[in-house]
Order: structure tokens, then sequence, then C-alpha cells
């Protein structure tokens, strides 16, 4: 791999571990109004910026949360 290609790759690496936090900490914490707009444009600004490195990365990123999603979604239904 060139120098580009592995700074891209961690660049991706990177911003699919902040969304990762992100949205652990926006499914375990409760927070006010203010605090929730934080988190979401975290998220977002995230998710903009994944997308601009590299669209099939966020695809597949979408693609990724959706089933871990309906997965949880499953397994709480099932107890």
């Amino acid at each position: 791999m060139t120098d580009k290609q592995w700074r891209k790759f961690g660049e991706i690496q990177y911003l699919r571990g902040r969304l990762d936090e992100m949205f652990k900490i926006d499914t375990l914490l409760d927070f006010d109004m203010s605090g929730m707009r934080r988190i979401d444009a975290r998220i977002a600004k995230y998710m903009d910026k994944l997308k601009s490195v590299d669209e099939m990365t966020y695809e597949l990123y979408l693609i990724e949360r959706d089933n871990i999603y309906h997965k949880i979604r499953k397994l709480t239904k099932d107890c």
C-alpha cells in the first residue's frame, strides 16, 4: 500500500471508532436536550467526514449499524 492509501485507511478506522463511541454514548447515557444535540451534531460531523473520505465505506458502515440495530432488537424481542 502507498502512503496515501495507509493514511486513508487510518482515517477511516479513526472515524469508525469515533462513531462507534458516539453511538455507544448515545444509547447508554440519558442526556438533556442540549446534550443530545451535541452528541447528534458530533455523529453527523463524523458521518459527513466518513462520507467525504470514502463513500463505499460510508454505505457499508450504515448497513453495519442497521444490522446491529436489528440484531439487538431481535435479541430483546426474544427475551
